[in-house]
This record gives structure tokens, C-alpha cells and sequence, in this order.
């Protein structure tokens, strides 16, 4: 059964990060963050078309999806920071941030192609935000051994890794570095939970961790960045390709910084 678990969630990540749009033609629900124990929440504005649905169907290239995801301006600006992140984080091509070479260009791609997420890293409380959605979440890692489906269970570890890539691009709003040490104290607890879990969290599942926790240090203190292997220096820090030189480096400073 543990197999046949595995081959599911490899099978499901592989179909959201292919980058091919026929497949988020099956998929209606494919940005959806949340987990069947969570409720529904009414959103005071919505994508007024979504994978799945014959309207979606007829467009001719993605340039005309992206187009239809945008959030009007004149609602944009009036929605809360909290409507605002779910609204975000159910974006239609959210996924596809794991579908480029390495996770820092496909977060690139995202804040280019979406207006709401630019909207959202403009608010100085973001940061709490993404911060305590990544909390909950890390806290019901148990879900995992329910009776959840093995699709409701692909949905619930992308999540943590779509919030993994989203916390790496917080700026600290004051100078202390207090925000970003808050921050890695809950990317290291989310490493730690998927250790005990490896099976679940094979590929990005720890790559996003390893990733997020790159970028967070070396705001944190630039040491870390003369310790990375040449290749990683090059590479924005940390491509997503990791080897055991990278990964000691990263759990190294993780647990100094967080002390």
C-alpha cells in the first residue's frame, strides 16, 4: 500500500509540473492549497475561468489564460491580505513554479505573468501571513495517515511546497532580521516533519525546503553564501539540484541561525 502511495504522489507532481497545458484541462482544482479537512471559504473575488471548464477549453495558448487570471485593478487594491493570499495561492498556474530548471525561475515566471501575487508582496503583512499558513499546515503532517485520498494527499504535500517557494521571497520590512529568523525556525520544523515522512516528500518535496532555506539564509547572513559549492554561487544560490556538500551547508547554518 506504502507503494503504491509513493508511485501516486510521483505520478501526481509529475502532471503538475510537466508544463503542458492539456493537463491543467483535467485538472479544475489544480491550484487548490487547502485540504479536504478544511472548509470552503467564500473569496470576494473569483477566477472568472478556471481549468476544467469548456471556456478554459477554447483558448488557444496560455498567453490567453494568463490574460483571464488577472485580478481587476479596482478590486485588487481593496482586497485584505488574507483574501488576497488564497486568491493567490489557487491561481491556475501556481504549480508550474516546479516545471523550470530551478525553482527561482519559475517564481520569476509568476511574478511576471500574475498581478496579484506582485500586489501581495507589496503589503508589509504578507510575511505573517504566509508564515502562519505554513505552520498550520506543518502541524497536520498526521493527514498524511488518514483516510484522505491519495490525490487530496498529492494536493496537501505541493501545498507545503508552494509556501516553502513563496516564504523564500519575503523581504524583511525592519531591520532586525527578526521576520527571517521566525521564518527559518518554521522551514527547519518543516524539514524536520518530512524526515520522519521521507516516502511522502521524495523530489520537490525537499528540494522547495532546501531551496527556501538557501535564500532565507543568505539574507539572513552573507557567510553562508562563500561556504556553497562554486556551482551553487552560480546558480542563484541554490538551483534546486542539491548534493550532500549543499545540504550540510544549508542544515549548518539553519540550526546556527535559528539558536
Amino acid at each position: 500500500m506504502k507503494t503504491k502511495k509513493i508511485l501516486f504522489i510521483l505520478a501526481f507532481s509529475v502532471m503538475f509540473v510537466g508544463c503542458h497545458q492539456d493537463k491543467l484541462d483535467s485538472f479544475a482544482d489544480n491550484g487548490k492549497i487547502t485540504d479536504s479537512k478544511e472548509p470552503e471559504k467564500k473569496l470576494p473575488w473569483d477566477y472568472p475561468v478556471k481549468p476544467g471548464t469548456e471556456e478554459w477549453k477554447k483558448f488557444q495558448t496560455s498567453d490567453e489564460m494568463i490574460a483571464v487570471c488577472q485580478i481587476p485593478e479596482d478590486i485588487l487594491s481593496h482586497l485584505s491580505t488574507e483574501d488576497l493570499t488564497e486568491i493567490c495561492l489557487l491561481y491556475p498556474f501556481t504549480y508550474d513554479i516546479f516545471a523550470f530548471n530551478n525553482i527561482n525561475d519559475g517564481l520569476d515566471k509568476l511574478f511576471g505573468d500574475f498581478n496579484g501575487i506582485r500586489e501581495l508582496y507589496k503589503r508589509n503583512d504578507v510575511s505573517a501571513y504566509l508564515l502562519k499558513l505554513y505552520n498550520e499546515k506543518i502541524q497536520n503532517f498526521s493527514y498524511l495517515d488518514g483516510k484522505a485520498s491519495y490525490a487530496d494527499q498529492g494536493h496537501f504535500i505541493m501545498s507545503i511546497s508552494i509556501l516553502e517557494a513563496l516564504l523564500s521571497k519575503v523581504k524583511e520590512q525592519n531591520n532586525n532580521g527578526t521576520r527571517f529568523k521566525e521564518i527559518l525556525k518554521a522551514l527547519v520544523a518543516g524539514y524536520e516533519g518530512k524526515l520522519k515522512k521521507p516516502d511522502d516528500f521524495t523530489g520537490i518535496g525537499f528540494e522547495s525546503n532546501f531551496f527556501s532555506r538557501a535564500r532565507v539564509i543568505s539574507k539572513m547572513n552573507q557567510a553562508f553564501v562563500s561556504q556553497l559549492p562554486k556551482k551553487e554561487k552560480d546558480n542563484a544560490l541554490y538551483s534546486g539540484m542539491i548534493d550532500e556538500q549543499t545540504i550540510d551547508v544549508i542544515n549548518d547554518w539553519s540550526y546556527r541561525l535559528i539558536k
